[in-house]
């Protein structure tokens, strides 16, 4: 049976280990899934979006998860690589994060990521690029008060859904995982998976 593979993108300074329980739903004798380290404090917006498109284009995966600013900076990399599928964004800061007005340009480090999407953001002129032949899901956390629901909402998402999360409980949830399985399973390429993907323990 083919395996489907899922990049999972991590937002701004979060440990990796956060992660695992979101890893291991998303794990199945037909998918694998992986967690992309970058280091996010300090490093620039513009160093990470092209890490990321390079590892699009040296490996490139079936599907995509990314969280927080991870998944603002996956639409830019998306937009600079040939990669192309399903890509669902967890509380996604697509506007500018209100929160992010109380930082001091003068801190450059560590918050050079949230600083440069600060500024891309309040830009009138900056709007995110296309991302033709990418199916865009949302999922957002309805109790989040990093990225609010508000931030979340872009026309090029085919579909938005809110849930009673924290920004960070639904990386803990199994119901989220779920959901991106399903999305994924809908939109992935037919000749690049087979069956329905099912996270190892759904069933338990």
């Amino acid at each position: 049976m083919p395996v489907t593979t899922i990049q999972v993108v991590h937002g701004f300074a979060v440990a990796s280990a956060v992660f695992r329980p979101l890893l291991h739903e998303l794990t199945s004798d037909s998918v694998r899934a992986s967690l992309i380290r970058y280091p996010s404090v300090g490093l620039g917006l513009d160093e990470i979006v092209s890490s990321l498109a390079e590892r699009l284009r040296a490996d490139p995966p079936d599907a995509i998860v990314a969280h927080s600013l991870g998944g603002f900076a996956t639409w830019l990399a998306v937009a600079v690589s040939e990669w192309r599928g399903p890509i669902v964004l967890l509380a996604p800061p697509l506007t500018v994060i209100p929160c992010t007005r109380l930082i001091p340009s003068f801190l450059r480090w560590p918050f050079a990521p949230l600083l440069d999407h600060r500024r891309l953001t309040s830009d009138v002129r900056f709007s995110l690029p296309e991302l033709d032949g990418c199916a865009i899901k949302t999922i957002a956390g309805r109790f989040d008060f990093s990225v609010p629901l508000s931030c979340t909402r872009h026309p090029e998402v085919d579909d938005a859904t809110v849930l009673i999360h924290t920004h960070n409980s639904m990386l803990f949830a199994s119901e989220v995982a779920r959901f991106c399985l399903d999305w994924i399973d809908q939109h992935v390429s037919s000749s690049d998976s087979a069956g329905v993907l099912v996270a190892t323990n759904q069933s338990s």
